[in-house]
């Protein structure tokens, strides 16, 4: 029997190739919030590097266009988007309705993927496992920037779960950006690296039937 698993996410398109990798393992529902709103930079030289990225990108994304479809090959990675007969909407995941949603759904594995913050004490009232995918793509584009700035070109991603003492990574990998990658390229690369990492952990739960959210 397939276990129920749910897939939390934020507004970004990116998701949706998290739920094709995983949604044979037993993705029943999708939980999708508003936001996240975008993160507010606290220095003048944080301002600069958001809107670069910002306005950068989809320049970047055009002239990349056969890096983006070799790393899309080698997961490889799907694009269909996620049938909208899954896909349950909230303002936030923070939010009571949220909870209720979990409460009927009775979930045996969450995962969340760029969501907004999740305030602990919500996370500490749902008794399963829970997982995510780490840095946010936002987060992994401004280290990819230094990344480019600083050599080795070097990042990483990382499967973290919850536990009472916060996130714990459970597994990592290291991201070699190549001479041609860049903002647009990352979460492509990071996909690529980072969903095989989850399938792996999902399917060792699956395996072992062992859902104790809390690590000892």
């Amino acid at each position: 029997m397939t276990r129920p698993i749910v897939l939390c996410i934020g507004d970004n398109k990116m998701s949706a190739y998290v739920y094709q990798a995983i949604r044979h393992l037993g993705v029943t529902h999708v939980i999708r919030e508003d936001g996240p709103s975008e993160e507010k930079p606290d220095s003048f030289r944080g301002w600069v590097r958001q809107l670069y990225v910002r306005y950068a990108t989809p320049f970047m994304r055009w002239t990349s266009r056969a890096r983006i479809q070799e790393l899309k090959r080698r997961h490889p990675l799907r694009d269909e988007p996620i049938p909208m007969h899954h896909v349950l909407k909230v303002t936030s995941l923070n939010h009571a309705r949220t909870k209720m949603w979990l409460d009927r759904l009775m979930p045996e594995l969450l995962v969340f993927h760029e969501t907004g913050p999740i305030e602990p004490d919500v996370l500490n009232r749902i008794d399963c496992p829970i997982l995510t995918i780490r840095p946010s793509m936002a987060a992994g584009q401004l280290e990819a920037y230094w990344a480019f700035r600083a050599k080795p070109d070097v990042c990483e991603v990382r499967i973290e779960q919850w536990s009472d003492r916060g996130w714990s990574v459970l597994d990592r990998a290291v991201l070699y950006l190549g001479g041609t990658d860049n903002f647009a390229t990352y979460p492509y690369l990071q996909l690529s690296t980072g969903l095989p990492l989850l399938k792996r952990q999902i399917e060792m739960m699956l395996e072992e039937d062992v859902y104790d959210r809390r690590i000892e």
